[in-house]
C-alpha cells in the first residue's frame, strides 16, 4: 500500500494549545471559534495571544499544523497547485490566497 500524500487543506492559527481553523486567517469561521473559546475559558483571545504568542499557518488533511514556511515546503514537495502571483509573489511562505 502506498503512503498518502499530505496536502494543505485550510488556514490555521495556533495560540497555546488552541488551534482555530478557517478558509482564510481570521475569517468568520475563525472568529466564531474564538468567541467559543473566550466564552468557555473566560479569557479574552487578545490576552491568550499576549501570553502564548500567535502562529499563523495551515493544517493538512490529518490535522497536522504547519507554519507558513513549512506549509510552502510541503506544497512545493508534493506538487499541490498554488498560484505564486496570488501568493504575493513569495515562494518562501504560504498564504491562503496562493492556494485558492
Amino acid at each position: 500500500m502506498s503512503e498518502v500524500t499530505r496536502k494543505i487543506v485550510c488556514a490555521a492559527v495556533r495560540v497555546g494549545t488552541f488551534v482555530v481553523l478557517g478558509p482564510r486567517h481570521y475569517s468568520q469561521p475563525m472568529h466564531e471559534q474564538i468567541k467559543w473559546i473566550e466564552s468557555h475559558t473566560r479569557i479574552p483571545w487578545k490576552k491568550l495571544r499576549q501570553s502564548y504568542g500567535e502562529e499563523q499557518g495551515f493544517i493538512d488533511q490529518f490535522g497536522q499544523f504547519y507554519d507558513r514556511k513549512q506549509a510552502m515546503e510541503l506544497v512545493k514537495s508534493n506538487g499541490q497547485p498554488f498560484d505564486l502571483k496570488r501568493n504575493g509573489g513569495s515562494g518562501d511562505e504560504l498564504y491562503s490566497e496562493g492556494l485558492y
